[in-house]
């Protein structure tokens, strides 16, 4: 069947070019570049003012414009700069080859061959400009009906955010100066929360609300599972709400607070100081899970390891504590002095902290070091579209993709 396609394709092009009698050929970008991402490679080159360029490209080394098809290569008419590849597999080797055309007419010589390996996201990081000079507390990517956004939060109930590709500003917050400590982003919208109960809702990331909680205990982290979101924070509060706006008290069968909430898709779970970790099927109805732990732990998260489900906590003192269910944990050797702020999943656990840690898994048990490129603290971590990016102290940011 991909025989057959691949024929397809070429007889397409093939007809296509012998439609092309009243143009000619162009010379191909000497400055084609590949730059590896994660499931993804971006090609760079300089576009010349009326020039037609075609992409071939394969996974494997050597490509040419004559042998990408035997090569069972992909052909893209009419690209343009810069050209994002997405859905390859990471740790293959793929080629890259332009050639150009003016008027439609037939090709030009092909540009020289160019190949890189995608990788996972989070083994490469880039200092950003700093967000201001206060401490960012939260961050979350992602995008609202298919426009993409970002939203960074902070002391003194600081917001900066970008949607569509703009740049990244600071927001009026009607609660200010209240501290926000965690943002989360659902369908219906991003909803942001920190001290004295303060919660604030934005469906496009650039108007924020305040809506009212119902406590005025500080709120330190929050989640969407999809939907809805879930928050939770001081003396054990954990809040629902199916919209981000009307929000319901729960009982959480702790006083002791909660620093971070985590949802499989099955199974949501809160730890806290104390070393307190208690789990629930629904969000409604909570439960202590097993755990010798009594160290604080401030992050948690749901990834995996291999294909089976891996929960994974981080604390004070490099502390990791890892379970399957998230029923039952155990507690690893720490894997650092710093102490660990926040962690997140997307083809690696990635977890961040003092001084610009960052440490990198596959599995939540092995871990390795990465160069930050900063050695602000950082505060919070998360994962979008193509790569993390994580926030900390003085608007430090730092991104991998």
């Amino acid at each position: 069947m991909k025989q057959f396609f691949r024929f397809i394709s070429a007889l397409a092009l093939t007809t296509l070019l012998a439609a092309c009698n009243n143009g000619s050929p162009a010379d191909p970008p000497p400055d084609l570049i590949a730059t590896p991402g994660d499931g993804q490679v971006t090609l760079s080159w300089t576009a010349e003012p009326g020039v037609e360029y075609w992409m071939f490209y394969a996974p494997v080394a050597g490509i040419t414009t004559a042998n990408w098809l035997s090569l069972g290569g992909r052909a893209l008419i009419n690209v343009t700069p810069p050209r994002v590849i997405t859905g390859l597999p990471n740790g293959i080797t793929h080629s890259f080859v332009i050639d150009a055309r003016k008027n439609g007419g037939p090709a030009g010589a092909g540009s020289k061959t160019v190949a890189v390996s995608p990788r996972p996201a989070g083994t490469v990081w880039t200092l950003g400009t700093p967000l201001g000079g206060s401490r960012l507390n939260g961050v979350a990517l992602g995008g609202i009906s298919g426009v993409s956004s970002s939203v960074a939060v902070g002391a003194g109930g600081t917001i900066f955010s970008s949607s569509a590709g703009s740049a990244t500003v600071a927001r009026t917050n009607p609660a200010t100066p209240a501290d926000l400590n965690a943002v989360a982003l659902s369908t219906v919208g991003y909803v942001a929360v920190g001290n004295a109960g303060t919660i604030v809702f934005s469906a496009d990331a650039l108007t924020w609300t305040t809506q009212t909680s119902g406590t005025v205990n500080n709120l330190y982290t929050v989640i969407s599972n999809g939907t809805g979101f879930v928050a939770a924070g001081a003396a054990g509060t954990i809040l629902t709400s199916v919209d981000g706006k009307a929000w319901v008290s729960v009982l959480s069968t702790t006083t002791r607070d909660l620093n971070s909430l985590a949802f499989s898709g099955t199974r949501y779970v809160a730890v806290g100081n104390g070393g307190t970790i208690i789990g629930s099927a629904d969000s409604i109805t909570w439960a202590a899970a097993t755990s010798t732990n009594t160290q604080p732990l401030r992050a948690v998260i749901a990834g995996l390891n291999g294909t089976l489900l891996q929960y994974a906590a981080v604390g004070a003192g490099g502390l990791v504590l890892t379970s399957a269910d998230g029923l039952t944990w155990a507690t690893g050797t720490p894997i650092s002095t710093n102490n660990f702020a926040a962690i997140s999943y997307g083809s690696l656990f990635v977890a961040v902290g003092n001084a610009g840690s960052i440490y990198t898994s596959t599995d939540a048990l092995t871990w390795t070091r990465q160069n930050a490129g900063s050695t602000s603290d950082l505060w919070a971590v998360a994962r979008g579209q193509g790569g993390y990016t994580a926030v900390g102290s003085a608007g430090a940011n730092v991104f991998s993709f």
